[in-house]
């Protein structure tokens, strides 16, 4: 197989540079108001960012309110827009890293840390912040606009205003019936008498017991040699009896 190439081959580069705009937003309203503007359904924040318009990196991508915007193209796509508002300047637009965006870092630094309030509302650019110093009572303040202070009386202290803390919900407690405390829960009525349980059930023994009546249909006892104050009573027919004594 053999493949030919002519002797002689020759390049062409066609390079097309953006004219100026025609058409600028220096005396628009929203411009002037540093309001916002939507390119392609995306909102984009003015800054205070000003350059010469440049044709070779500039290319225009949309038009708003008559204005021609454009895009630098050695940025990331959609993230900067220009609007001339002179013959060769131009003003920058941003749009806010949020949504897909949030995270991530552009071709730049973000001209604002957070994404700018409501139409109309004056844009807040992030700037080196310092700390603000503590108001106290007393000290000479300014009052309204007009600039004037508003001198410190003499004689009087600082004094700092403690806000105070606020109050910790209670946490209601809820009580049961309490249980039976040893075998003080444990009782019976006999004989007009109340009697307590005495301790664990014992076998049942005819020669020990003497019966001395019933309880409930069953039988009671009391030992032949044992206290009077104490009583037996059967758990279940001729099964293990149960102590009972007064209190």
């Amino acid at each position: 197989m053999a493949v030919l190439f002519p002797k002689v081959g020759n390049a062409q580069v066609y390079q097309f540079r953006t004219p100026p705009p025609e058409a600028t937003a220096s005396n628009a309203a929203w411009q002037v108001n540093s309001e916002p503007i939507v390119i392609q359904g995306l909102i984009f924040y003015p800054t205070r960012e000003y350059r010469q318009f440049d044709g070779q990196v500039m290319a225009q991508i949309g038009v708003y309110q008559g204005v021609p915007v454009y895009a630098d193209t050695t940025l990331e796509p959609w993230s900067l827009v220009y609007v001339p508002v002179g013959r060769d300047r131009m003003r920058g637009f941003e749009r806010p890293r949020e949504r897909e965006l949030a995270g991530t870092s552009g071709s730049r630094a973000a001209s604002f840390a957070t994404r700018p309030s409501s139409v109309g509302t004056p844009v807040t650019y992030a700037t080196p912040s310092t700390a603000t110093p503590a108001m106290f009572a007393g000290e000479e303040r300014p009052v309204g606009t007009a600039g004037s202070i508003v001198p410190r009386t003499a004689g009087m202290e600082r004094e700092v205003v403690n806000i105070p803390e606020r109050a910790r919900p209670t946490r209601t407690r809820v009580e049961t019936i309490p249980r039976p405390r040893a075998t003080n829960g444990v009782w019976l009525e006999y004989s007009g008498t109340r009697w307590y349980s005495a301790g664990s059930a014992v076998p049942f023994i005819p020669d020990r017991f003497t019966p001395i009546g019933e309880y409930r249909g069953f039988p009671v006892y009391r030992a032949t040699s044992g206290d009077p104050d104490r009583i037996w009573v059967s758990v279940v027919q001729d099964g293990p009896l149960a102590p009972y004594e007064k209190r």
